[in-house]
């Protein structure tokens, strides 16, 4: 492959994981502004902080083009340091997506929103949790569960 080539697909997915990111950024700001607004009812991903990984791609490439055009000496002498940055990025990354994800329910949890696990919404890798602040509204969504009132809009 070319350096053209491969500097075309390292941007497109580079702009793939930033549109990841953005995406994770647009559903927690519906979060928020819901609980501001005084929504009825939220709902939040359980694996939110997982679009945390679109933050990871692009700070990988740009080590990696630092280590291309600067660090090849250093790395040359000891290649596991290299492995070190990569391992402790991942281990940074998912330690921030699961405590993105726990602070999100929490987050909703203390504004006094209460869990409807009925309403509760299984997609393929993860699961829409609902949070209402009145039971009555939870009984309501039971009866709807197949609806799209889960989805904050």
């Amino acid at each position: 492959m070319s350096k053209k080539k491969a500097l075309i697909l390292i941007t497109f997915i580079d702009i793939l994981a930033l549109l990841a990111l953005w995406l994770g950024y647009d559903v927690i700001n519906k979060v928020v502004t819901g609980i501001a607004n005084s929504a009825d009812n939220v709902s939040i991903s359980n694996r939110i902080g997982f679009f945390i990984f679109g933050l990871g791609i692009p700070i990988g490439h740009i080590f990696l083009i630092c280590d291309y055009l600067f660090l090849h000496k250093v790395l040359a002498k000891n290649p596991a340091w290299g492995n070190g940055v990569y391992i402790f990025l991942g281990i940074i990354l998912f330690a921030s997506a699961l405590l993105i994800s726990a602070y999100m329910r929490t987050y909703v949890e203390r504004a006094g929103y209460q869990r409807c696990p009925k309403a509760d919404k299984r997609m393929t890798f993860s699961t829409y949790l609902m949070y209402t602040k009145n039971l009555e509204i939870c009984s309501q969504l039971d009866i709807v569960g197949s609806s799209m009132y889960w989805l904050n809009e």
